[in-house]
């Protein structure tokens, strides 16, 4: 799941059961109400997913009872407690039963990439579960047992890179001579997951020739680049052609690479009408 989703939302879902299967067992009511409850026990460090890496990078969560994730359980809560004739609907000889339950994130910060799990700690406990048969008037000629025992459940999310980026158009304007057409100094904005160390491409657009991007207006073309701040061509192709980032992403903060836009003054003017190209920013990380 990218960063960006578990920081902000919407929530990130998933949902688990618990099993309870009764092979070879009967209830008996006479010798005592036979019980069963599931008891939450969260870890000291509370709802929290931790990085496999760093236990002190963390993805709070909420675990839920319904499908509409809007009752939740807390530390310590029952998430089952059958009793009686409500566990004989339940766990006759030979069935079993699920008992579900819904877990969804809390936005946060932003975090970075990695596997982030949690495991909890579901405390059983019984009573007058009856192990044999049944005698007569419903006594229990087998073994009444009565204990305790906890299962785990483990929870994990596996977190990638993210960017979010604006790149906004170029426009050189109008003019009737190319040299008429100013240079164009802007910036490519990026916000990243944090510690996310990244490189800036641009495709060669859809007109390119030569080893000039080029927009077109029909079949006429207009030869133009986007350079770095070192003043060379900002491309795609490699490490060299690439921009890096200013820095670590801090997963917060925007990052900005200045770019300027040029028309070639090397060519012919061109016919007139109006002239476009599309240029694809990725990054790479």
């Amino acid at each position: 799941m990218a960063t960006q989703r578990v920081a902000g939302g919407p929530t990130v879902t998933t949902s688990a059961s618990f099993n309870f299967n009764c092979a070879g067992v009967v209830l008996a009511l006479l010798n005592g109400t036979p019980t069963l409850k599931g008891q939450l026990q969260a870890n000291t460090t509370g709802l929290t997913l931790k990085n496999t890496l760093n236990n002190t990078l963390q993805i709070p969560y909420q675990i839920y009872s319904n499908t509409g994730y809007s009752t939740g359980y807390a530390s310590g809560a029952l998430v089952v407690d059958l009793n009686g004739a409500n566990l004989l609907g339940l766990l006759t000889a030979g069935s079993g039963t699920n008992v579900p339950i819904y877990i969804a994130t809390t936005p946060g910060p932003n975090i970075p990439a990695g596997v982030y799990t949690d495991t909890l700690q579901v405390t059983w406990t019984y009573f007058n579960i009856c192990e044999g048969l049944i005698g007569a008037l419903g006594l229990c000629v087998g073994v009444a047992n009565t204990g305790t025992t906890v299962r785990n459940l483990t929870i994990s999310l596996t977190v990638s890179n993210d960017c979010t980026i604006t790149a906004p158009p170029v426009s050189f304007g109008s003019a009737p001579l190319l040299a008429g057409f100013p240079t164009v100094s802007q910036n490519i904005s990026l916000q990243c997951s944090r510690n996310m160390v990244y490189t800036v491409g641009l495709s060669p657009g859809s007109y390119a020739s030569g080893g000039r991007r080029r927009m077109a207006s029909g079949t006429s073309r207009l030869a133009y680049d986007i350079f770095k701040a070192d003043n060379t061509v900002w491309g795609s192709a490699d490490t060299a052609t690439r921009a890096a980032g200013p820095a670590p992403a801090t997963g917060n903060s925007v990052q900005t690479i200045p770019y300027s836009a040029r028309i070639y003054q090397d060519q012919a003017n061109p016919a007139p009408g109006t002239y476009t190209d599309n240029v694809v920013v990725d990054v790479s990380f």
